[in-house]
């Protein structure tokens, strides 16, 4: 296996839409020009607000929808141009976990039938055996194995959210998109729900792609992380980094905006993001942000700002690196 198991670049999706009966034929560019890599065994958090483009990308890498443009390379294969049966035994190595179990859990289907799908589709297990290893991996998640024989209405939002990891889990991928895996569970679930991933990518080793609008969940979570904003990536780097030296305005607002874990730190933090994230279909000009940075200057709104190093595997996107604001190097996410 190469160094980076999951290489993209250039990667864009745009939707078209139509504002009315003699209206021009639109777009909305939720992916536009994202480059990404993820090394074995890594978690890499993708964040940002609703809108940002952040299902759009992980949905696109897995070519559950066709991106426009771009690259996708996967321990050396171009996942692009595999012909859909070659994307079908290729998708033993990547899975994904949706957002919302209720709506991704066929009701009519029992669990066993849900979980061992993919084991029949690919020829892994039938009869006996199969049921076994649904069985194990219903273990696994923290199930009985009797659950099988139940649908996934008569579970809760967190059990049936268990069954879906065990059914990502049954190929043995290497990689794992988990589209904001607890977002739509109970607080009081979701803590369970992420200690069970991150105890089955230390056993596996498996790499995830992290989907989440929480930075503060993601920074304690992932190894690095992405920051999204329309369809763009504006700041990247390790996890520990960003916490301490994130520069984009953006990443610090989300930073601040997420509850401390050490309530006496509940003082550094700032204003909310003033307004709210313009559409993909009217992108502002210049930055994307500028209409909401409380630090923006006159070239933001002109000049769309490039990713360029700040230090050791971090980059971002911000005029402001330019104009020699050490302020904006220099401090420190509480």
């Amino acid at each position: 296996m190469s160094e980076t198991l999951l290489t993209v670049r250039g990667l864009v999706k745009h939707f078209p839409v139509s504002t009315g009966l003699f209206s021009s034929r639109q777009v909305v560019r939720a992916v536009d020009g994202v480059d990404l890599d993820v090394k074995p065994g890594e978690i890499l958090g993708l964040v940002g607000e609703s809108g940002s483009g952040k299902t759009t990308t992980g949905r696109s890498i897995l070519r559950l929808i066709e991106a426009d443009a771009g690259r996708i390379d996967f321990d050396g294969i171009e996942v692009n141009r595999l012909s859909r049966g070659q994307l079908r035994r290729f998708r033993r190595r990547m899975q994904v976990i949706f957002q919302d179990p209720s709506s991704s859990l066929n009701p009519r289907m029992t669990v066993r039938s849900l979980v061992g799908e993919p084991l029949l589709v690919h020829g892994i297990a039938h009869g006996a055996e199969l049921k076994r290893k649904v069985g194990r991996l219903l273990e696994e998640v923290g199930l009985e194995p009797s659950a099988g024989e139940l649908y996934p209405r008569e579970f809760s939002g967190g059990q049936r959210q268990r069954i879906g990891i065990a059914r990502a889990l049954a190929l043995r991928p290497e990689f794992i998109v988990c589209d904001e895996p607890v977002s739509s569970l109970d607080v009081s679930v979701q803590a369970q729900i992420i200690n069970l991933l991150v105890e089955l990518q230390r056993r596996y080793r498996m790499a995830y792609l992290f989907i989440a609008h929480d930075l503060g969940l993601v920074g304690h979570l992932c190894d690095r992380i992405a920051v999204m904003y329309l369809g763009r990536i504006v700041e990247e780097g390790s996890a520990e980094r960003l916490r301490m030296h994130a520069v984009h305005p953006y990443t610090k607002a989300l930073f601040s905006s997420s509850l401390p874990a050490d309530p006496s730190k509940a003082r550094c933090r700032t204003a909310p993001i003033p307004g709210e994230i313009p559409s993909p279909v009217d992108l502002p000009s210049g930055c994307r942000f500028h209409p909401r940075c409380p630090e923006a200057v006159p070239r933001c709104r002109t000049e769309d700002p490039q990713l360029k190093t700040v230090g050791e595997g971090h980059r971002a996107a911000c005029h402001l690196l330019e104009t020699g604001e050490d302020a904006l190097r220099n401090h420190p996410v509480c």
